[in-house]
Formats: structure tokens, C-alpha cells, sequence
């Protein structure tokens, strides 16, 4: 039986690591007992018409010694910071429970129950390290047993049982692991807060986004109110944003859905509004984005439309994004864009 092997990998780029506690196999040794019984069957047999067994109640106790770093085996526990445990052997136990079907001298099949203990010292083929002699303990497989008999006289029946199995010596260790999200993960619902833009500190800044040259409106798609850049002034630049870091996952794509309108505050709409997702890995640097820029041309006067778009698949390393709305305007402009009903959603596996 193979032992996992171990190898040291560099990650070329910083991951995050979770600590846990794991059985770890340290080592595996094959066991073969031999088990044999007499026993007086109740009443006298013409024949043994055939037996089955199995293994209960196994138990397996591990065997440690104490060492010193230079070799010198400790006979005495000490409190020396040099000590260091090594597994030597193990011990098994258990009981080898009989069904035995023999036919009477009336011919008639009879049943007969048996159970016999037994145990076995196995030394490892080498000694194995511990940290921690009370996080060790043993796993058992492949446990097989085989019984062959002989029918000695009518009612004195001799039984030899061999036991294998697969011991594993086995200590919980505290490890780091590489945490990684599941491609097949595409977290549900909608990523943002507040996407609707009800919630506002006061007219000049909602709660759950971060904001500049923008002012609640009640001209909405839906809900109560709405966000509008530029309406402080429309010839300097607005912006409307919200950092998510839930349910943003790599290897997938995210699309991202607002309605927006045009207010016509004069003659001149000469402005450009840019929607984007920039998406960051666990020590902020950007990672990925999708992006794409409207024209007040393309946006109605006084009535809302939906916008949609998916962004490019996000990089393995992405642990957050930034949804963020850029007013831009041009020389002379005199109207803004209002936002409403804004959802950053994962796109699902089967609409890619």
C-alpha cells in the first residue's frame, strides 16, 4: 500500500490559504493472522454444510517511543524540548465472528454461532515521526477473512481463519491549503447593494455607493428614486460606484444590466456615459475588465432604457469587483444621466 507522496510547488503569483486539520497517512502495512479454534458443535454431525465470518469490533493501538534528536532512545518520559516521538508498531484486535450450518444426524441443517477474539503485534517496516502522539490512530481496509474446517468427530469441529487487511497509521496534521473556488459555482441573485438606489444619507449621497457630482432624483423606472450625474453641474465630471467583493468568482463572466435616461435641462447634450466592472485580485490590482460607453445620443430624452453587457471570463485570481458609472461631458453641455435598477449578476454555465 502506497503512502501520498509530497513535493514542494511555488505558486508564481500570491493565493490564499486556509488552515486545517486533516488525517495524514504516514504509513500502511498489509496484516496476516492466522486464528485457529476447536469447538464442541450441540449435538453430533453428519457434516459441515459451510460457514461464513466476518471481523467485528477491530481496533488498532499504535506503539510510540521516545527519542532524542541525537538517536538515543528515552526510557525515562522527560520534559526535554529535543524529545521527538516515533511510531514503532501497532497492535490489532478484534473478534472473528462464525455462522456455522452443519446437518444433524436427522439430516436437518442446523445453526451455530462462534465468536473468538484475537491480536497481533505488527512492527512498521520503518519508524514514522509523530507531532502529536494523541492526534495518531488507525484505519482499516481490504479486511478479508477465510475459513477452512475440519470435522474431527461427529460433534469436535477444528477451524483455521485468515485475516488480511490494510492497516493505516494515520495522524491529524494542521495544514495550509490553497483555497480555490469551484468553476461550476456561479453565485446567485444580485451582487450590488441597493441596486435600486433607494437608500440615500441625503439628496448628494446614497448609502451603499460612492458618488460625486450626483443628486437623488424621483424621476425613476421604478422604486422611489433614481441617481443623476451631472446634476450639480453638467459640464464637470460625475461618477457613481459600489466595490463588491461576495459571490465574485474566476473562470466566470458577469453581466451587468441599468436602465438609464437623458434629462434635457437645455439645448446641448454632449455628453458621454461609461459603464464598467473592473474586477481585482485579493491585493487589489486590476485583474480584468468590461466596459462599455454610451453617447447622449443614444440615450432617450426623458424616458428610461435597459443597457446590458457581459463582461470578458474573470481571471483565476479575481476576489473582487467595481461597478462604476462615468459621466463625461463636452464643451458646452447642459443635460445629465439619470441610473436606475442597476444588477451585477453571474452569468450561469448554461447561458454562456
Amino acid at each position: 500500500m502506497s503512502v501520498p507522496s509530497q513535493f514542494l510547488y511555488t505558486e508564481p503569483t500570491a493565493v490564499k490559504c486556509l488552515e486545517i486539520k486533516v488525517p495524514v497517512v504516514i504509513e500502511a502495512v498489509d496484516i496476516e493472522q492466522v486464528v485457529d479454534s476447536t469447538v464442541t458443535l450441540p449435538e453430533l454431525a453428519i457434516k459441515i454444510d459451510h460457514i461464513t465470518a466476518s471481523v467485528r469490533d477491530l481496533k488498532g493501538t499504535p506503539v510510540f517511543v521516545d527519542q532524542l534528536s541525537s538517536g538515543d532512545i528515552v526510557l525515562v518520559p522527560t520534559k526535554s524540548t529535543e524529545r521527538e516521538v516515533w511510531a514503532k508498531k501497532v497492535i490489532i484486535s478484534g473478534v472473528i465472528h462464525k455462522q456455522i450450518f452443519y446437518v444433524n444426524k436427522h439430516n436437518e441443517v442446523r445453526h451455530f454461532s462462534e465468536d473468538v477474539r484475537f491480536s497481533k503485534m505488527q512492527e512498521l517496516r520503518e519508524m514514522k515521526k509523530v507531532k502529536n502522539r494523541s492526534d495518531v490512530f488507525i484505519q482499516f481496509h481490504n479486511i478479508d477473512v477465510d475459513v477452512n474446517w475440519e470435522l474431527q468427530r461427529a460433534c469436535r469441529l477444528h477451524q483455521t481463519a485468515v485475516i488480511q487487511l490494510t492497516a493505516k497509521l494515520v495522524e491529524d496534521q494542521q495544514i495550509y491549503v490553497q483555497t480555490c473556488p469551484s468553476p461550476k459555482v456561479c453565485p446567485p441573485g444580485n451582487r450590488l447593494r441597493d441596486g435600486g438606489l433607494e437608500h440615500w444619507a441625503d439628496p448628494f449621497h446614497p448609502v451603499f455607493w460612492g458618488s460625486s457630482n450626483v443628486q437623488q432624483t424621483t424621476f425613476t423606472h421604478s422604486g422611489s428614486f433614481a441617481a443623476e450625474l451631472g446634476a450639480l453641474n453638467p459640464v464637470l465630471p460625475g461618477s457613481l460606484f459600489q466595490m463588491v467583493s461576495h459571490g465574485i468568482v474566476g473562470g466566470r463572466q458577469y453581466r451587468l444590466t441599468f436602465w438609464v435616461a437623458e434629462d434635457v435641462l437645455g439645448q446641448n447634450g454632449n455628453f458621454s456615459l461609461n459603464a464598467e466592472v473592473v474586477f481585482f485580485d485579493q491585493s487589489g490590482v486590476q485583474v480584468g475588465i468590461g466596459s462599455q460607453t454610451l453617447s447622449s445620443a443614444s440615450i432617450p430624452d426623458g424616458a428610461y432604457t435597459q443597457v446590458q453587457l457581459t463582461t470578458p471570463v474573470t481571471d483565476a485570481n479575481v476576489a473582487s469587483a467595481m461597478v462604476r458609472f462615468s459621466f463625461v461631458p463636452a464643451a458646452g453641455n447642459t443635460n445629465t444621466a439619470k441610473i436606475d435598477d442597476v444588477v451585477l449578476e453571474c452569468v450561469p454555465l448554461s447561458n454562456l
